[in-house]
């Protein structure tokens, strides 16, 4: 399976020719690209890496409550999605968070179910697969759609196409307590990406808030709710091996694992970006390679 990194949580993100060159240098595989853009990729692969992923900015705007909004993002995706097939892209990013951040995962689903057929077909036509994200989104609501075997389900019945697919994120699945092992042997056919991010659980802030955020202050750490945080393959509860395993029995030996940089120890400072960039791929090569 190929390394590769997600550059958006990057401190070195802004200058992507220096951050391409030291990746190539280092021996990563991948950049997952931020939007749908030639220039881009013309300067990933002129370093010698190939693209992971690629995101579209309509995608949030297509689960907007308000129809007239919802179709003209609608038609922006569709436009993009046929630029990225023209330049090559093959796998589509898709965070399903709506832009009412407190919108019920319920309404939101009738409204996915409203537009997203015809965009699923879009992407099989065009030879792109959608790999939708777990992150549930921000508190207190949690609104993101796709982010649990609850909602794939019902997902999967109402597009049984394999272009619709997921992007498979086991620090999500950690800290919202769903087994990632069993998630694979259910939906590891569904995988079409993986990003390689761990969760560390803290078993002091875990007896003193539970699974609320904290009541006096903020987290100590970005990307925290307190009693768990993000952090880098190899520093948390995640069984990478055990992943590796399931992918491999699936056949799933072609994918591209994108280390995800949202550790608040190493984010905000590119020694830091790199220190961390480093230390995951040593993990993930101890399992992969």
């Amino acid at each position: 399976m190929k390394i590769g990194v997600v550059c958006g949580p990057l401190a070195m993100k802004d200058n992507l020719p220096g951050l391409c060159q030291w990746l190539a240098e280092n021996g990563f595989d991948a950049v997952d690209m931020r939007s749908v853009d030639g220039a881009e990729k013309a300067t990933i692969e002129g370093a010698g890496l190939s693209v992971g992923t690629f995101s579209a900015p309509s995608v949030g705007r297509t689960l907007d409550a308000d129809e007239g909004a919802r179709q003209a993002a609608v038609e922006s995706l569709k436009g993009e999605l046929r630029e990225a097939a023209a330049l090559g892209l093959r796998t589509l990013f898709a965070c399903l968070v709506p832009p009412d951040r407190q919108a019920p995962r319920a309404r939101t689903f009738e409204i996915w179910k409203t537009v997203w057929p015809e965009i699923v077909a879009l992407c099989e036509s065009l030879g792109i697969c959608i790999a939708m994200e777990p992150w549930p989104g921000p508190a207190p609501a949690y609104p993101t759609i796709g982010c649990t075997p609850e909602m794939w389900r019902a997902m999967f019945e109402v597009c049984p196409s394999a272009a619709l697919g997921l992007c498979f994120d086991p620090s999500h699945l950690a800290r919202l307590g769903i087994d990632y092992v069993r998630a694979l042997r259910e939906f590891g056919h569904r995988v079409h990406h993986v990003h390689g991010k761990d969760t560390a659980i803290s078993a002091e802030d875990l007896y003193l808030q539970g699974r609320l955020t904290p009541t006096f202050g903020a987290p100590k750490f970005r990307c925290s709710e307190g009693w768990w945080r993000y952090c880098i393959p190899g520093d948390g509860v995640v069984d990478w091996r055990a992943i590796v395993v399931e992918l491999t029995a699936l056949g799933k030996t072609d994918l591209c694992v994108s280390i995800e940089l949202e550790d608040g120890c190493y984010m905000g400072d590119p020694a830091a970006n790199q220190a961390s960039l480093l230390a995951a791929k040593r993990h993930l090569e101890s399992v992969l390679r």
